[in-house]
């Protein structure tokens, strides 16, 4: 009541209002635990995503909320394919585990602890566009599940060190669940979102679910200190390896000395391993202080840690600015010409260190040097990033200045009447016009930088173009972020195995990747809320290195076979639902852009087998006889065999635009 009248004053709200809410709210059963439940009643921390994702971030980033049973299964067959991977490294083929289900019932002691103190413990996962964190909080179910299964085994088994093992933790920690969510948040979990906020909400998820496992007071221990796992940033900029010397070199010629402490002569090298010391401090400082002294040291970790990265990121931030130098790229300030009253021709200036920082840049190399340097990237990336095209969008900017914009149905005519309008105030105009100067620079960059080489290919001779789409950036930065062997389950639009504008990105996960499954639906059925019901996505799932031999796929493209939140499920997680299609079918039938086909069924793909045993139109073959395609006899490509006048031995040519019924006489015939 306090802060609904301090911000409108003068507004007296009824108790009544106030009693409502709370017989709403007490309709309700509040759960702590994320996993869903089997009461219709219940509300968990789930809401605080599904609120988030629904009215912030889908309208600002075309993000969208991601349905349990998608987050789960892309979870699993990531993490359960990385962890068989591992465990059945140097095994005789006949003595690997081909489920996460059989090693847990026929693990060995020796396989036991190789799992549960190394590559359980070991495991890197994030997602670089977490949002709220339902990515992470699936990814926590999927490794709790797994602990917890071996866990119960390491019990069972009769091997005299997990015995041992096992019985220090019980006796250091009273609750076996508590300890191993805490484990795998403070270990395994990681995340970026460009928001802040949505980072907040993730960590308080996280923390959520973890206190959800106390039945009793004594069951609590200090919560995981995880401000640096999930952090803020935009993970398409920024730099994902730092080059020391490179790094080292800019310090020693930079003007201003206070970007680290005054006098500091350490290298980047030492600087960065300092910062890795204290923020491995940080999480683990509960674990050797309490009390009182648990809050301070905890608080002068952080600020230690904060200073480190403020420093750091001028020097960051610079050698960024260099490689956008590098590429040519200036920024482009729209400008409004008084005279025409419209926009004029944007105005060009260098980039400055202002310009680096307003892009919230994301150093990987430097905020998970330990990752992306010593192991060379995660172990595995599951996510949903933003779907949307990177360009100004103008109903979107001015939906914020009127209602009448902000409507779904407006025509083009009436959008730029009331454009025209809102526009000549000189406060809209100018935000109009820094809305506009943001997209340029970036937009060269994504098109040009390295790690960004397959936005675009060569087909026919020709180099594919399309706009910067968000979506298209993650795939490839996603691959950029893997270690070798490294699984990745994504969440994208279906355009990635189709559109020629993809071809870059799919000779990158065809030939140098294995792509593991292509699962394609429809929104028919609105499985994703806020997506118009014709739109196209895929489950994909592939891993860095090697090459594509093989992968399952399943097309549900008739709506009449749409699936909603009720199919989900069974579609994902039913292989007799899947095919298999062989990449020797998809490099025949599209040979230049290795574009997938929407098979139906198994069949559908031995008859076009059969048929590509024959040659493909307009393919050529020596010493016989070769179908050639050619254009029909038109206008446009052969204009000098058409004439307008009448002459001997030929008529004069007559189009549709030379007459109509009320104007052709025989005069006018030219006979």
């Amino acid at each position: 009541r306090h802060q609904v009248e301090q911000s409108h004053p003068g507004i007296a709200v009824p108790d009544v209002v106030f009693e409502r809410i709370l017989e709403l709210f007490a309709a309700y059963d509040w759960s702590l635990d994320d996993a869903p439940g089997g009461n219709e009643k219940e509300i968990n921390p789930a809401v605080l995503g599904y609120i988030f994702e629904k009215y912030i971030n889908q309208k600002a980033f075309g993000a969208y909320y991601t349905r349990s049973e998608i987050t789960e299964y892309l979870c699993e067959q990531t993490i359960h394919r990385l962890i068989l991977d591992q465990i059945n490294l140097g095994l005789p083929t006949n003595k690997q585990f081909t489920t996460v289900g059989d090693l847990l019932l026929k693990a060995t002691a020796a396989q036991l602890r190789t799992l549960l103190r190394r590559i359980l413990p070991d495991l890197r996962l994030i997602d670089p566009a977490c949002g709220s964190g339902a990515f992470l909080v699936a990814a926590m179910r999927t490794l709790i599940e797994i602990y917890g299964g071996l866990f119960g085994r390491a019990k069972l088994i009769n091997d005299a060190e997990l015995t041992r093992w096992v019985t220090q933790i019980e006796r250091d920690h009273p609750n076996i669940r508590y300890y191993i969510r805490k484990q795998i948040i403070t270990n395994n979990l990681f995340g970026v979102d460009i928001m802040a906020e949505a980072t907040e909400i993730a960590r308080l998820r996280l923390f959520l679910a973890l206190v959800a496992t106390a039945d009793k007071l004594e069951d609590l221990e200090p919560l995981p200190n995880i401000d640096f796992n999930i952090l803020a940033g935009n993970s398409l900029i920024g730099l994902l390896h730092v080059n020391e010397q490179q790094a080292d070199a800019k310090r020693q010629t930079m003007q201003q000395l206070t970007l680290f402490e005054t006098g500091n002569r350490d290298s980047y090298r030492q600087l960065v391993a300092e910062k890795n010391r204290l923020v491995t401090a940080y999480r683990n400082v509960a674990e050797r202080l309490k009390g009182e002294d648990a809050s301070t040291g905890l608080q002068a970790l952080r600020d230690q840690i904060q200073t480190h990265r403020a420093a750091a990121a001028g020097l960051l931030d610079a050698l960024l600015l260099d490689e956008f130098q590098a590429l040519g790229i200036r920024y482009e300030q729209a400008t409004w010409d008084i005279a025409t009253r419209k926009e004029g021709k944007p105005t060009r200036r260098p980039l400055t260190l202002a310009d680096m920082r307003d892009l919230q840049p994301f150093h990987w190399g430097y905020e998970f040097d330990e990752v992306m340097n010593e192991r060379g990237g995660f172990d595995a990336i599951i996510t949903n990033p933003p779907w949307e095209i990177f360009k100004p969008n103008g109903k979107e900017f001015f939906g914020d200045y009127s209602n009448l914009v902000s409507k779904k149905k407006m025509s083009v005519k009436d959008f730029e009447q009331e454009q025209t309008k809102l526009i000549q105030d000189v406060e809209v105009r100018g935000a109009w016009l820094e809305y506009l100067s943001r997209f340029p620079h970036q937009s060269v960059y994504f098109r040009s930088a390295a790690q960004f080489q397959h936005q675009s290919a060569t087909v026919a001779g020709k180099r594919t173009g399309s706009d910067v789409n968000f979506y298209k950036l993650f795939v490839e930065q996603c691959y950029n972020l893997l270690c070798a062997q490294g699984q990745c389950g994504i969440v994208i639009p279906s355009g990635v195995y189709s559109d020629m504008g993809a071809t870059g990105l799919r000779q990158l996960l065809f030939e140098h990747g294995q792509v593991h499954s292509i699962l394609s639906v429809s929104n028919e059925r609105f499985l994703f809320e806020g997506v118009h019901h014709s739109f196209k996505y895929v489950f994909l799932s592939f891993e860095k290195g090697g090459q594509t031999q093989f992968f399952d796929a399943a097309f549900r493209i008739n709506p009449r076979e749409a699936v909603g939140a009720q199919q989900i499920d069974a579609f994902l997680n039913t292989p007799d639902q899947h095919m298999r299609i062989d990449m020797e079918v998809v490099r025949h039938m599209s040979p230049e852009t290795l574009s997938v086909m929407e098979f139906r069924s198994p069949l559908d793909i031995e008859v076009a087998r059969k048929m590509l045993k024959q040659p493909t139109l307009g393919e050529k073959r020596a010493e016989v006889w070769n179908f050639r395609l050619k254009r029909e006899f038109d206008i446009s490509m052969n204009s000098n065999l058409f004439h307008v006048s009448a002459a001997p031995s030929r008529l004069p040519l007559f189009t549709g635009k030379m007459f109509n019924q009320f104007t052709l006489t025989r005069e006018h015939s030219g006979y």
